[in-house]
């Protein structure tokens, strides 16, 4: 569970304003404070702070929250890993899971501080040559294009042609030995100790989405190279992976890109350092770099914080071409616009901007393909579609074996895709579904054939590990290890304090259609919602970015109370509240003590929208937990942007017409409890209704309803008996 309390900590020691003001400019507005909003073409400033409630809010966008909000929004990461960005702004400690001994391999602040150590080391061996392979380095990477001022800004370096430059600097600077191999800067000795890595090449660092490097890359330097023949090693050398570094979850430049990409719309992905840094000095921004790896699922989610196009620019070669063909695959399971573009013949991006320049490439990629095209492309050049039967069904063949692995198909993407394939080939939309479908069966036996194998492979090795170790240990008596029968395997959690950003993200897990709320525990008054919560995968998971020590968060989208049936939306996201619902919380908001005695008083099923519902679970919480109620400590418990925004935008509202409401808070409390109370009635007499209408009671039971019928109007009419 995250600690309230710490969330308060850091709240308290940073202020919004300083946060916002480091990127955005901001200057008074009345008593708020205004800006240009960095996510719509602001011509007049749009985004207000207002620095007294550390809230902000752009009613163009319609968006808003507090300080962890507008993080969450600039940096695109979770709440968590904003909180533990602000945390360490503020310097307070922020510690999950075990505490990693400071200093040690385990701490990644350590690893952090080596790495960067290492790069600016890096950085001003190159930056001011003064060995004559450095002077070298330098010359090369003019060779290469690549000027001044992307040198800066890319933080290029050299690693001198040495086994303990950076061992060195890390042993000279206190950091333990083994920093060096944890940071991927270094390599683990078989004898002992370690040495460098990198050595006599070009270094980029690359930096995590935050900008904080986190590895680095090296490349060779021919003249250096030379000297070592076939022992110079590969032309590229990425770090390994670390505690810091994860290829298949990084990008390189996407520090410097990430503002571009937003703007452009789209992300252009290449497959080298020099390229990116090609793109950018010809003032093509939105580019960055996989690292070693091809592009792969957590890249696309990782750009889809800030863009859902994906134009991968591959180089015009024989490998360029193979990897557009794999990349269908990821199209097909990616909830995303991914184009291929693939360059003439053996030219890379840094190539052809050379020779055609900016303009020609961006056209290029306007025009890029959707993968699905590009392979369809691929397949269909130079055969005849009519007439070459054999050619054909082998690019069917192939198209439905590539479809058939995908794990998840979305129908309606589905349905489009085969329609393409039907226009392409000439053949029914029945016979391709037919045709995916037994390449379906086909890789469900596959995988069936591998797992049972994995499963027999395993059972045999653990056989033969028996007896070994039964063998070696023949002489001495094994110790019992079973468990006593009272001992359950997984034992049940402690009772303790209920968590509902814990909560939601475990109900998650189960199938709405066959969740059994009677069974769940009820200790939450939250757990009253789950079981209604419509399509609960998409309603619980907000962002999808979050690493594996992340924590749940509370709510990711809401939806509107209970569709009539036969509605076509398959649920309803996102849904703001509804006039009534929203003077609710206003007067909560206004007064504490109203919000007290509504968590006593209000029905939940009273309320029109899952957002209302789930805003009463958090005052209810709070209040389960003897917290303050006010609007506060209600965003702080708060992790979900959606929610905060419809928060924040009942402060501003309240901030507007303050003095001017004829009503106090505690008469609109009286008022909206009347509008539901009326409603309720309203509903009970048109249930009683029907009861009568469909013929299904007794005379008995008729007279009954009708006498309640009656009561409920005089009381409601105010009529004496």
């Amino acid at each position: 569970m995250l600690d309230l309390d710490l969330k308060e900590r850091v709240r308290a020691a940073v202020d919004i304003v300083d946060v916002i003001g480091a990127s955005l400019t901001l200057s008074p507005k009345g008593r708020m404070l205004a800006a240009h909003c960095p996510w719509h073409d602001d011509r007049s400033p749009s985004l207000t702070v207002n620095k007294e409630r550390q809230t902000w809010k752009c009613w163009v966008c319609d968006i808003g929250g507090d300080v962890f909000s507008y993080v969450m929004k600039r940096e695109g990461v979770d709440f968590v890993t904003a909180l533990r960005m602000l945390a360490d702004e503020a310097g307070i400690e922020y510690q999950v899971g075990p505490k990693v001994e400071p200093g040690s391999k385990d701490d990644k602040a350590t690893l952090l501080s080596a790495v960067k150590l290492v790069c600016e080391a890096y950085f001003d061996l190159l930056d001011s040559p003064k060995s004559d392979d450095a002077r070298i380095a330098r010359d090369y990477l003019a060779e290469r294009g690549i000027d001044d001022q992307q040198r800066r800004t890319f933080q290029i370096g050299f690693s001198p042609d040495s086994w303990d430059f950076a061992t060195g600097l890390l042993e000279k600077n206190k950091f333990r030995p083994e920093i060096g191999p944890a940071a991927g800067v270094a390599l683990q000795r078989r004898g002992g100790g370690s040495y460098d890595l990198f050595r006599g090449r070009l270094m980029f660092p690359i930096h995590d989405a935050q900008g904080k490097p986190i590895s680095m890359g090296g490349r060779v330097i021919p003249p250096i190279a030379a000297r070592h023949g076939d022992k110079a090693g590969g032309k590229y050398i990425n770090g390994p992976e670390t505690k810091l570094f994860r290829k298949s979850q990084q990008l390189y430049a996407l520090d410097k890109s990430r503002d571009a990409i937003r703007k452009a719309g789209q992300a252009l992905v290449m497959e080298g350092y020099t390229d990116v840094i090609a793109a950018h000095q010809a003032g093509i921004e939105p580019a960055v770099a996989v690292l070693g790896t091809a592009l792969g699922e957590g890249h696309v989610k990782l750009l889809k914080r800030w863009t859902d196009r994906v134009v991968l620019v591959l180089d015009g070669d024989a490998a360029g071409r193979r990897r557009a063909d794999e990349v269908l695959e990821l199209f097909v399971k990616a909830d995303a616009d991914l184009r291929v573009l693939t360059l003439p013949e053996g030219m890379d991006p840094a190539d052809y901007l050379a020779k055609y320049g900016a303009a020609a490439m961006e056209s290029l990629i306007g025009e890029a393909p959707d993968a699905l095209e590009h392979k369809l492309t691929s397949l269909t050049d130079g055969i005849d579609v009519t007439n070459d039967t054999h050619q054909v069904m082998s690019a069917i063949g192939t198209m439905t074996s590539i479809l058939a692995r995908a794990p998840k198909l979305d129908p309606l993407k589905q349905d489009q895709i085969m329609l393409r394939l039907s226009r392409t080939f000439g053949i029914g939309k029945e016979r391709l579904e037919d045709s995916l479908e037994q390449k379906r069966q086909e890789e469900k036996q596959r995988s069936q054939n591998a797992e049972r194998f994995r499963r027999q492979k395993e059972q045999a090795d653990r056989k033969q590990a028996a007896q070994n170790r039964a063998k070696q240990n023949s002489a001495k008596p094994q110790p019992s290890r079973q468990r006593p029968p009272n001992q359950h395997p997984n034992p049940p959690r402690s009772a303790g304090p209920v968590d509902p950003n814990q909560l939601l993200n475990e109900a998650a897990e189960f199938d709405v259609d066959a969740f059994d709320p009677g069974g769940f525990d009820s200790a939450s008054p939250i757990d009253a919602y789950i079981a209604d919560a419509p399509d609960t995968d998409s309603y619980f998971h907000g962002d999808g970015y979050g690493s594996e020590d992340d924590e749940p968060s509370f709510g990711a989208s809401v939806s509107h109370a209970a569709e009539p049936q036969g509605s076509s939306s398959p649920r309803q996201a996102d849904v703001p509240l509804s006039s009534i619902d929203r003077e609710l919380f206003e007067t909560m908001i206004e007064s504490p003590d109203l919000a007290g005695r509504a968590v006593e008083t209000v029905d939940p099923e009273w309320l029109d929208t899952y957002a209302a519902k789930m805003l009463l679970a958090a005052y209810q919480e709070l209040d389960l937990e003897g917290r303050d109620l006010s609007v506060e400590t209600l965003l702080l418990l708060l992790e979900n942007d959606f929610l905060k925004n419809e928060v924040v935008t009942m402060q501003f509202r309240l901030a507007r017409r303050e003095g001017r409401s004829t009503l106090s808070p505690e008469q609109r409390f009286q008022s909206v409890l009347k509008q539901y109370h009326d409603r309720e009635e309203k509903a009970d007499k048109l249930r009683k209704i029907a009861q009568l209408e469909s013929s299904s009671l007794d005379e008995e039971q008729e007279l009954e309803v009708l006498k309640q019928l009656f009561d409920s109007m005089k009381t409601s009419q105010q009529l004496d008996r």
